[in-house]
């Protein structure tokens, strides 16, 4: 094979590269069942070919994958420091507020400042939250508790679900069960790659 032809074939797809296979294996039998062994060879030199560059474009594509993944796992970890940074200033931010809040609430509360505190362009107000439930005398699932003080969630079991779809039960009266795709790169059994990690 020529200089030129590997270079095109270097060239090419993934997909390109699967479609030619293809077609090669087409025109091998078809000159196979032509009795054209001299063609069939050139053929089957061209394919070989072509799985050499197919495994190079796999080989670069799961290197590629890898950059990618170790790339991914150094940004993470910087986004992560730099979370942790700003979580510690806004909690640092959000304990000064309150501060300020509690010692405000306690002036009034003896009596050092009103309910309405006026400056010269802003003012201050203390007032009383919303009512809130601060604990239940009765327990919710007790029968003294009032139904109408009572809310009820129903909530789809998805495990169960796909529990019975996995044994075979017919689920599709209750919901629809989607199979997706995934991909995995994984390094081959006995590639120089796996023996130089072992």
């Amino acid at each position: 094979m020529t200089q030129a032809k590997m270079r095109e074939i270097n060239q090419l797809t993934l997909k390109e590269l699967s479609l030619d296979a293809a077609k090669l294996w087409a025109q091998i039998e078809e000159a196979t069942e032509l009795g054209e062994e001299g063609k069939v060879e050139e053929l089957l030199q061209n394919l070989m070919a072509i799985q050499d560059g197919m495994e190079t474009k796999i080989d670069a594509i799961a290197w590629v994958v890898d950059q990618l993944n170790l790339d991914l796992e150094i940004w993470e970890e910087r986004k992560a420091r730099v979370v942790e940074l700003h979580d510690q200033v806004i909690s640092r931010r959000k304990t000064q507020l309150e501060k300020i809040k509690h010692t405000l609430i306690y002036l009034h509360e003896i009596g050092l400042i009103n309910d309405k505190n006026i400056g010269k362009e802003r003012e201050i107000e203390i007032r009383d939250n919303p009512p809130k439930v601060a604990n239940l005398v009765v327990e919710v699932d007790d029968e003294d508790f009032p139904d109408e003080f009572r809310t009820i969630k129903y909530q789809a079991n998805n495990k169960a679900i796909l529990d019975a779809y996995k044994t075979g039960k017919d689920v599709s009266n209750v919901a629809e069960v989607t199979i997706g795709k995934q991909v995995r790169f994984k390094v081959r059994a006995g590639s120089k790659t796996r023996n130089k990690k072992d």
